[in-house]
């Protein structure tokens, strides 16, 4: 009876031992896949030319008298928050083969929007809302950001 015990404890064991690997394997890094990457991406372009429209928005209600400025400040950190957010995001994917350059265009714009959200939340904490120059350039990274994003759509 004690060979059969041992036996059983044995299998057990090795039963474990087999296991674990495999189920350690589980959560390893896969092969990125190109598709998902580019859901992800536009996904997160979109994102960024959302936060960066309402920071323009907002700048320009402010300007305008039409809204609090606490109310503002709260607006573009939240719109800055969630900017950087998209843009780390991105950043943590494994880039697939072949998406290099659509890669380094999308993280580009999208620290482009993170740096202008920061921009104008800095610019409301401090009461300044009229700066034609930084509402123009955030019309045209919007604009950019939502390019990019229906590129990222047309791929995947």
């Amino acid at each position: 009876m004690r060979p059969l015990r041992t036996a059983a404890v044995a299998v057990s064991l090795l039963l474990l031992v087999l296991a674990t690997p495999s189920l350690a394997g589980c959560s390893l890094v896969g092969r990125p896949d190109a598709s998902g990457w580019d859901q992800k991406a536009q996904l997160a372009l979109d994102d960024a030319a959302s936060e960066v429209g309402t920071a323009r928005l907002a700048l320009r209600a402010a300007h305008e008298h039409r809204t609090w400025s606490g109310y503002t400040t709260v607006l573009v950190a939240d719109a800055e928050k969630a900017a950087a957010t998209a843009e780390e995001d991105l950043s943590r994917l494994q880039v697939p083969s072949g998406r290099a350059d659509a890669a380094s265009t999308a993280l580009d714009l999208l620290g482009r929007a993170a740096d202008a959200t920061r921009q104008v939340r800095a610019m409301a904490v401090a009461g300044r809302y009229d700066d034609p120059a930084l509402e123009k350039e955030l019309a045209r990274l919007a604009g950019a950001l939502q390019r990019e994003a229906t590129r990222a759509e047309s791929r995947g």
